[in-house]
């Protein structure tokens, strides 16, 4: 079999994405945020309802991600920030075993903790849903495997929402606005009038 060229993607250093996060400027960047959370989220309910568990996990694991990033980002004052994967981003918030890291804030603590250990879980929907690494693994069907991950969503919905609550209410308070408001991971709270526009939105 003929193998293909991988192709060359300059936005690729290695095998690695570019993931610096930049902080919004007034330039657009923080409505462009709030739409792609917004339909994310939206595909994430969608997702959901269809039984695309795997789907789902993946987009919130996108958008926690990025939340967490921006929570970094702030806490540290940077304009820029990278975007690791949750596990690192959840030990620089919290530390590997929850009592250290840079949040001071408890709420926060404590949905971070919530956050590591909703990791295991999507580590397995994501990198062991077609392994079978037991006898006892092959005696459930795919489908149902897939299935077993339902609460696996929920789960991860709800934190985001609960994470999103304690972001937007720490900005306000702070004087900024979180590139989320208003409501990009509530759809039924959504305003109708357009988002408007920010100079310190992140």
């Amino acid at each position: 079999m003929r193998e293909h060229p991988v192709p060359h993607n300059p936005r690729r250093r290695g095998m690695m994405a570019v993931t610096t996060r930049e902080k919004s400027r007034g330039d657009g960047l923080g409505n462009q945020r709030w739409r792609r959370y917004a339909d994310a989220f939206d595909r994430v309910e969608r997702c959901a309802s269809q039984g695309h568990h795997l789907e789902a996990i993946a987009i919130l694991d996108s958008l926690i991600g990025d939340r967490l990033a921006s929570r970094l980002g702030h806490l540290q004052g940077i304009a820029s920030v990278e975007v690791a994967a949750i596990g690192p981003l959840c030990k620089q918030l919290v530390g590997k075993s929850g009592d250290s890291g840079i949040e001071p804030d408890a709420e926060f603590r404590a949905v971070v903790v919530e956050i590591k250990d909703w990791v295991r879980p999507r580590n397995d929907a994501m990198h062991g849903i077609a392994r079978v690494f037991r006898p006892a693994d092959a005696t459930t069907a795919f489908d149902a495997a897939i299935e077993s991950h339902r609460q696996t969503v929920a789960h991860g919905m709800v934190l985001l929402q609960r994470f999103d609550r304690l972001d937007t209410a720490a900005r306000r308070l702070a004087g900024k606005i979180p590139g989320t408001w208003p409501a990009a991971f509530f759809p039924d709270e959504r305003p109708a009038r357009p988002r408007p526009d920010e100079s310190e939105v992140n």
